[in-house]
């Protein structure tokens, strides 16, 4: 089922959805299926590190880089006053030293949708002599393969975006017949042209995943990545086998860093990207950039 089609059959859900999540605390409640973050809360010129995203109901048991390299920045913004910025040095590359990392907890469900909005500063450096990183908001449940791990389909999966050479975008996804010893990747393509993120301009990124049934401890190859950029169908990954247990998405995963795994994907200049509207939700109903927020 497509993010159109889901939307079509989740309007009436959604809309009680929101009306529900609206009004509960900034908690730690995993029951809650939706997170929305704007931003608008924190104060402008200081860190965003996770006891702030906490006070905006994103909650993570760890974190990478949120103190020392995020900024809550009041010059660029896609809406309302605020954005976060996230800085990337040169020369530097993995989430211990560059970007950020976090694995915000969801209310486990077979299907979510994420959402957000990403600029690039306008000197971005894609690398080095390599050429790749991690983007923004993903999803993943369990324990998350990733990493050059295999995934057996005990230890969870993992589905995040990417950049390449000149800004070539990617989905880029642990599953349990990966080819690899790394994730493998589908290229967005939008109207039959590769897509390329570009530098000082906001654009818009959703992703939905479905993680495949189970028989009798046996995957079904019937797990489920799309995406989308800026409302355009750009990638669609079908036949996926992510895991044989009964893990299903259980985190937000913001993963943002240079990397590949040596220093030639390491910027030529200190870079910087912005996110704004990062949305989460498992109904397609909540995504305002799909025609939801009903």
């Amino acid at each position: 089922m497509t993010v159109a089609h889901a939307l079509l059959a989740s309007t009436l859900a959604a809309t009680v959805l929101v009306t529900v999540v609206n009004t509960a605390p900034a908690t730690a409640d995993t029951s809650i299926a939706y997170r929305l973050n704007t931003f608008e809360r924190a104060t402008a010129g200081r860190p965003y590190p996770l006891s702030e995203w906490a006070k905006d109901g994103w909650h993570a048991p760890r974190g990478r880089g949120m103190d020392e390299r995020t900024l809550v920045d009041d010059d660029v913004a896609h809406s309302g006053r605020h954005s976060l910025r996230v800085s990337y040095p040169a020369g530097r590359i993995g989430p211990r030293d560059s970007g950020a990392q976090a694995p915000f907890r969801l209310a486990p469900a077979r299907e979510y949708h994420v959402s957000f909005w990403v600029r690039f500063s306008e000197d971005f450096s894609w690398g080095t002599t390599s050429f790749g990183g991690k983007l923004g908001l993903g999803l993943a449940g369990g324990a998350g393969c990733s990493g050059g791990r295999v995934c057996d389909g005990e230890n969870g999966f993992s589905s995040r975006m990417i950049w390449r050479r000149d800004g070539l975008a990617a989905v880029y996804y642990y599953h349990m017949d990966k080819e690899g010893r790394f994730g493998d990747q589908a290229f967005l393509r939008v109207d039959d042209a590769d897509v390329h993120y570009p530098r000082g301009e906001w654009v818009n990124i959703v992703q939905r995943l479905r993680v495949n049934t189970v028989t009798d401890g046996r995957a079904n190859p019937d797990g489920e990545i799309e995406v989308l950029y800026n409302g355009a169908p750009a990638a669609e990954v079908t036949g996926l086998r992510l895991v044989s247990n009964d893990d299903l998405v259980d985190k937000a995963y913001f993963s943002s860093f240079f990397g590949g795994s040596t220093e030639g994907f390491a910027p030529a200049d200190d870079s910087h990207i912005w996110y704004d509207d990062l949305r989460v939700s498992a109904l397609p109903g909540d995504l305002c950039e799909i025609g939801g927020c009903v």
